[in-house]
C-alpha cells in the first residue's frame, strides 16, 4: 500500500473512532450514567462471564495492576462483585452485578441501533466486500496487538530487547530503577530469566532482578 493509501486509512479510521465515542459520549450521558469510556469497556469485556483478575487483564491486554484499580471503582459503584476464591485466597473473581449487566445490555442494544443505521443506505455486496477486507485488517491487527502485549521482563524470552512503559510499585522502587537509568520507555534487553532476571540497560549496565523485583518492570517487545 503506498503512503498515500495508508495516509487516507488513517484519516479515515481516526474520524470514525472520533464521531464512534462520540455518539458513546451522548449514550453514556442518557442512558448509562456514571460510567467513563475505560470502564464501560471493561463491562464489555466482562460480559457474562466470571473470570479471575488475571483472565481479565489478559482479556483486555492490560496489565494485573490497572485492572485492580478499575475494579475497585466499579465494585465501589456497585456495577461489578469481587469475591475471593475459597480454595485459593490469593484468587478473585468479578462478574457484572445487576447495574453492570444493565450496562451491558443497553450499550450492545446501542451498537446495534447504531450500526444498523449507519450501514442502512449500503447493499449487502458493498458490506459483505467491506467485512471481509476488514476482516483480514483485524486478523492483522491482532497478530501486532499480541507482539506489543505488556509483560514483566521475566516473561520475556533471553535476547529479547524491551520498551518499559511502566515501572509499578512504590516511590521508593521507581526511585530505585530511575537511579540505574531506567525508566518510562527505557530500552534494555533481556539477558537472561531463570533462576533470576538479568537484564542489559541502555547505559550498558548489567542488574540481576529477582521475581519480586523483575515483575515491577512492565514492557513491550521492540
Amino acid at each position: 500500500m503506498g503512503n498515500r493509501n495508508t495516509d487516507k486509512v488513517t484519516e479515515i479510521l481516526e474520524e470514525f473512532f472520533k464521531l464512534f465515542y462520540k455518539t458513546e459520549d451522548m449514550a453514556l450521558k442518557i442512558g448509562i450514567q456514571g460510567l467513563t469510556h475505560t470502564e464501560l469497556h471493561i463491562i464489555d469485556a466482562i460480559g457474562g462471564d466470571t473470570l479471575t483478575m488475571h483472565e481479565l487483564s489478559e482479556r483486555l491486554g492490560i496489565t494485573m495492576g490497572t485492572a485492580t484499580v478499575a475494579i475497585n471503582k466499579l465494585s465501589e459503584k456497585k456495577f461489578v462483585i469481587r469475591n475471593r476464591s475459597d480454595a485459593d485466597r490469593r484468587k478473585v473473581f468479578v462478574n457484572l452485578d445487576i447495574k453492570g449487566k444493565e450496562a451491558l445490555a443497553y450499550h450492545d442494544s446501542y451498537h446495534n441501533m447504531l450500526l444498523s443505521s449507519i450501514t442502512e443506505n449500503i447493499s449487502d455486496e458493498r458490506l459483505e466486500e467491506f467485512l471481509a477486507t476488514f476482516e483480514i485488517i483485524l486478523g492483522n491487527l491482532s497478530k501486532k496487538t499480541e507482539f506489543f502485549k505488556p509483560q514483566t521482563v521475566n516473561e520475556f524470552q533471553a535476547g529479547t530487547k524491551v520498551s518499559i512503559i511502566s515501572i509499578e510499585g512504590t516511590p521508593i522502587i521507581k526511585n530505585y530503577f530511575a537511579d540505574k537509568g531506567i525508566g518510562t520507555f527505557s530500552k534494555i534487553e533481556v539477558l537472561k530469566t531463570k533462576p533470576d532476571t538479568t537484564i542489559i540497560t541502555e547505559g550498558g549496565e548489567k542488574l540481576i532482578l529477582d521475581a519480586e523485583d523483575a515483575k515491577y518492570l512492565i514492557g513491550v517487545k521492540i
